[in-house]
């Protein structure tokens, strides 16, 4: 558990060393005091709402999905639940501890792992379908803009939103044709396994039984889908509400620090294109692309002022997660030590 909380705290320190790196090498750092006190603290105030919203949002579609799966949880359960998962997210590549830590929480509280594992595929099916979404009409609509700004982050925008598209086509197809992704996805994972894995066979079957879990777990997704499409409409509502929330941050710091000549639509479109092109970076937080990309889209409407809007936005979108997610750890860990009774288990699965 210490090496583990180690690991944990580095990956924070790595993130802010990226920041100060930033700050120290940013010509206008001299001028960062001057820039926040002149901050309007109404579109400060703006910016945290949205950021709260973000946060609500994940909540509103964890409540829908339990409620459906007949295991209806409170809005405070439920911001416990997401704001554990933001917390490891945050500290993972890829954001890939979310979900195993939330499957767990859920877990200690009585929900079985194959119920915990469906609300939680069917609120990441949500939030791809609504960032997807957006990022399409961003490239519809300022894809020119981008490649002008930034032709690195046109390009990193449009891997990211093939990766998006394909993770969406296979969810359609296994839909529709369950076992042919089964099957293809078991070809690729023996063929990476005879060409990088020949000495490692119990490697190759983690990686089989993995591809196999996953299926499961999705196929569970789908047929909730399938049976709630009310609750799955909802979900996908909110999601909306909840990536607009997150996108949204940009433009009140935007005008907050005394901005206004580009309009809400195209600050939004923008960030929506750069989460998008960020997303696969294999670094927590998708640390350097993102401030680099904030820097690379968002100078031109920034000036000056640019290291301040990107501490505040990444302050917000960022660190306020780990921070809350942190404090959200220390009460779920605190809860399950009250649970646990004296000398015996934790809650089994059930």
């Amino acid at each position: 558990m210490k090496k583990q909380a180690w690991k944990r705290i580095l990956v924070v320190l790595l993130t802010i060393a990226v920041l100060v790196g930033f700050a120290i090498f940013d010509k206008d750092v001299d001028d960062l005091g001057d820039v926040l006190q002149n901050i309007t603290p109404l579109w400060l105030v703006g910016a945290l709402l949205c950021t709260l919203v973000y946060f609500a949002g994940d909540t509103a579609m964890y409540c829908i999905a339990c409620r459906d799966m007949q295991i209806p949880q409170p809005f405070h359960e439920g911001l416990l639940t997401t704001m554990i998962g933001f917390f490891y997210s945050a500290l993972t590549p890829l954001s890939s501890g979310g979900q195993p830590f939330q499957v767990l929480q859920m877990r200690g509280r009585g929900i079985n792992v194959g119920t915990a594992t469906s609300v939680l595929m069917v609120k990441f099916m949500a939030w791809h379908i609504a960032l997807s979404c957006i990022g399409l009409v961003g490239a519809v609509f300022c894809g020119g803009t981008l490649l002008e700004l930034s032709p690195t982050m046109f390009v990193l925008f449009c891997i990211g939103f093939l990766l998006h598209l394909l993770c969406a086509g296979t969810g359609l197809l296994l839909m529709v044709r369950p076992q042919l992704v089964y099957r293809a996805g078991r070809a690729v994972a023996g063929f990476v396994g005879r060409v990088f894995m020949r000495r490692r066979p119990e490697a190759q079957q983690r990686m089989f039984a993995a591809w196999d879990r996953f299926i499961a777990e999705y196929k569970q997704a789908v047929a909730f889908s399938l049976q709630h499409r009310g609750g799955m409409a909802a979900i996908v509502a909110v999601a909306f509400f909840e990536v607009l929330g997150y996108l949204s941050v940009t433009y009140c710091v935007y005008r907050g620090l005394g901005f206004d000549a580009v309009g809400y639509p195209q600050m939004t479109l923008l960030q929506a294109m750069l989460s998008i092109g960020v997303a696969f970076v294999p670094l927590p937080g998708a640390s350097i692309a993102t401030e680099g990309g904030f820097y690379a889209l968002f100078t031109v409407y920034f000036g000056d002022s640019r290291l301040a809007a990107m501490l505040i936005w990444r302050f917000l979108t960022y660190y306020l997660t780990i921070v809350l997610g942190l404090a959200a750890v220390l009460i779920d860990g605190f809860r399950a030590e009250k649970r646990a009774p004296r000398g015996g288990a934790g809650p089994q699965e059930g």
